[in-house]
């Protein structure tokens, strides 16, 4: 039982945080903003863009042919085998219900006590639901993943109605060697249930699984992924880079001979006015970030280098199509306006786009699909011209 403070306290904070969701959503009265927290707000503002709260009762839910897939082929499986048990006790000795998410906010397992199963059953809170800001509203799964932090929504603070019944604490599980986050474990009751206790559980539980994901191989010493969401690996740690920095390295990468000063603004900067010792200035704080691996007269990389961009181009330029159509996550740098590297997107985005049209093989372009892509407009547009034949045939 909940002593009777905490219950008042629970129910004041319920309405308080209602009477500010629902002058947000009529925009009949003015937001008091101190009264709702800064990133509960941030989350409304991004979810009233595309959302329709009277129009939701339930979040989007995957096939089960595609969940089992995703959760056998999920690093998080395996990691988190030894929490479990812990994780269902839990559950059901506090009325909760737990779940485990990949990257694309889409639910790979769950476990439910019998208080919370058919309320997660009604918003397809369950295995295969998909939970990402953009398809749920504001709630802990996605807003976890949308600000890389463990967090908690109360009541209210959801931007769906149909959640407002809930409380939702989440927590990243962060690779301990890349730093890369591989998923969200999520805890969840009715929001009566709610305790500061939960946030603290479900933290630590996420650090234990994470110390059991996989040992993270790397392709080379430096990663430059610029396909879709940029990232930059260097010696198995994440580096946190400018776009212009990501550029830099980018055209280093396409240059594997080096270039001088002069051709590297250009192939930079092109018209702009910026002088070449605002370039030199980005190429010295570049090579301190990365110990001292970038040479000079001519600028040039001194490590092994890999990139997506290039593998993908190589694999066109081979004919393994099927391969490129994998490897590919979406627009090169689509952002940068380099003039050398908008060319290469222009010449990466053509070839893939032909690429993608004559790919036959339906298998392929849904595993695209499943995966959620940042680059899987080209492939449904594809799969929506094969359909057809699938069904004619």
């Amino acid at each position: 039982m909940i002593p009777v403070r905490a219950s008042d306290y629970l129910m004041q904070r319920r309405r308080v945080t209602e009477t500010q969701w629902a002058r947000f959503i009529t925009g009949s009265a003015k937001v008091r903003e101190q009264l709702v927290r800064p990133e509960i707000y941030a989350s409304w503002q991004r979810c009233a863009a595309h959302l329709n709260p009277s129009q939701h009762t339930q979040v989007p839910l995957d096939e089960n042919y595609l969940v089992q897939q995703r959760w056998q082929e999920s690093p998080l499986r395996a990691a988190a085998q030894r929490e479990r048990e812990q994780i269902m006790q839990l559950a059901r000795e506090g009325s909760l219900v737990t779940t485990l998410a990949d990257v694309q906010g889409h639910l790979l397992w769950t476990f439910a006590s019998p208080h919370m199963q058919a309320r997660a059953e009604a918003v397809n809170f369950i295995a295969g639901g998909h939970w990402r800001e953009d398809a749920a509203g504001t709630n802990a799964v996605g807003l976890s993943l949308k600000l890389g932090a463990a967090t908690t929504v109360f009541s209210s603070e959801h931007y769906l109605p149909f959640l407002h019944d809930w409380v939702g604490y989440a927590s990243p599980i962060v690779h301990p060697q890349t730093a890369q986050i591989v998923g969200v474990l999520n805890i969840s009751s009715t929001w009566n249930h709610h305790t500061p206790l939960g946030q603290a559980a479900v933290c630590e539980l996420a650090r234990a699984i994470a110390e059991h994901l996989p040992i993270w191989q790397p392709r080379a010493e430096l990663e430059l992924h610029a396909l879709g969401i940029p990232q930059v690996i260097f010696r198995g740690q994440v580096q946190r880079l400018s776009q212009r920095q990501l550029e830099i390295l980018c055209l280093l990468a396409l240059n594997p001979q080096g270039l001088t000063l002069d051709s590297f603004h250009a192939a930079l900067y092109g018209d702009m006015p910026i002088t070449i010792s605002t370039l030199k200035a980005e190429l010295s704080h570049l090579r301190r970030l990365l110990d001292g691996q970038i040479g000079s007269r001519p600028y040039r990389l001194l490590m092994p280098t890999w990139a997506d961009f290039i593998d993908v181009w190589e694999r066109l330029r081979s004919g393994r199509v099927t391969e490129a159509v994998e490897l590919y996550r979406g627009p090169f740098l689509p952002h940068s306006t380099s003039p050398e590297l908008e060319e290469w997107r222009y010449c990466v985005d053509a070839v893939m786009t032909r690429a993608v049209d004559a790919c036959g093989d339906f298998s392929v372009l849904l595993e695209k699909m499943r995966l959620g892509s940042r680059g899987s407009v080209l492939v449904r547009d594809r799969l929506a011209e094969l359909l057809p034949e699938r069904s004619s045939s």
